[in-house]
């Protein structure tokens, strides 16, 4: 992924994120977030069509295939929906600043912050993932400037904002 979006931003989101950073999270597949132009440009390199896809919860370029018999799907400027609102990750420039990257087998993977996940559990009303976030970063802390800036910079509304401090605050 790294060679195939030199230059753009790029991410492992989701359950697989989550995991790698001690949040129990299951999912059969890993998702990656991109610009659109790192996604034509993977698509290239794999020689597989990506297409376009509106779902419940997610708008976006898409693309699908599978790699040691995970499907993977890599998602190309895309804007998670909720009830009430949606986030667009590529226009949160506080998430991209805040990816992490983590050693998988000599190989980089940048990854989502929790303080992200958590936002996006709350937007898409993801109740298991809302809880094993909160209880991963109650216990080992969050960055509250950092998650801040993304509720400015996701543009939530003020009761998304409220639930969300909420989650981490109350005891």
């Amino acid at each position: 992924m790294a060679d195939a979006a030199a230059g753009e931003r790029w991410a492992l989101t989701g359950a697989a994120s989550c995991a790698l950073q001690q949040v129990h999270a299951t999912s059969p597949n890993l998702e990656l977030v991109t610009t659109a132009g790192g996604l034509h440009r993977l698509a290239e390199l794999l020689a597989v069509p990506p297409t376009w896809g509106r779902g419940t919860h997610l708008a976006a370029q898409r693309l699908h295939f599978t790699h040691a018999g995970v499907p993977v799907f890599v998602f190309g400027d895309p804007v998670f929906h909720g009830p009430y609102e949606s986030l667009a990750p590529i226009e949160v420039p506080s998430l991209w600043d805040a990816c992490t990257r983590i050693d998988i087998g000599g190989c980089p993977v940048l990854v989502t912050p929790l303080e992200w996940e958590l936002l996006l559990a709350v937007v898409l009303g993801a109740g298991p993932r809302i809880q094993a976030l909160r209880t991963r970063m109650r216990a080992a802390g969050y960055d509250n400037r950092l998650l801040l800036r993304l509720l400015r910079e996701g543009r939530v509304q003020s009761a998304t904002e409220e639930t969300v401090w909420d989650l981490l605050e109350r005891r």
